[in-house]
């Protein structure tokens, strides 16, 4: 059976890395998380060229310089795992993708991977939930998002993506976040 290529993609907050890994526990596949491959050093880039780590959004350095390596990188290493014979399930936004729909197959034939079966798993959920999340996880890297708010969920919260030969799969997690 030739390996499969799941994509896990919505807004930071929107439960993504739960069903992405979820998803590579289901088809026993490597789970490939975007921020885990190449976060730290693009903090550390980030950083060293005197910018906000935590600022992604608003940044034409990273967007510019960091944000393509960062794809590429988990590309790659998607590719080598597929020809290894491993399906894969990467967890990453990749909205500055999205308009472009010819961008899997380009990515595919860059670093060679093999035939394969790709399906994109859209993680859904309401403005007012994702920002509740956001709120509730604290996170740094969120602090931009939060504190501009309307122009990130005008921006990133409804973007479509328009990738040509893959299978697309919805998954509306709207369930507000239940503090234990």
């Amino acid at each position: 059976m030739s390996p499969q290529v799941f994509i896990v993609i919505g807004p930071a907050g929107s439960g993504k890395t739960t069903i992405a890994q979820q998803t590579a526990e289901k088809h026993q596949a490597a789970y490939l998380d975007k921020d885990r491959v190449s976060g730290r050093f693009v903090e550390f880039a980030m950083t060293a060229a005197g910018h906000d780590p935590t600022d992604r959004e608003s940044s034409d350095y990273y967007r510019n310089n960091l944000l393509p390596l960062e794809y590429e990188t988990l590309m790659d290493v998607a590719g080598v795992n597929l020809r290894l014979g491993r399906s894969v399930v990467l967890d990453a936004p990749f909205g500055a993708y999205f308009g472009e729909p010819d961008y899997l197959s380009r990515a595919a034939d860059s670093f060679q991977w093999p035939p394969s079966a790709i399906t994109v798993v859209r993680v859904r959920v309401p403005k007012d939930i994702l920002r509740s999340r956001l709120i509730h996880r604290g996170l740094e890297r969120d602090q931009w998002k939060l504190a501009h708010w309307d122009e990130y969920w005008s921006l990133y919260g409804r973007l479509e993506c328009t990738w040509s030969g893959v299978e697309y799969l919805d998954f509306n997690n709207e369930a507000p976040l239940h503090v234990p």
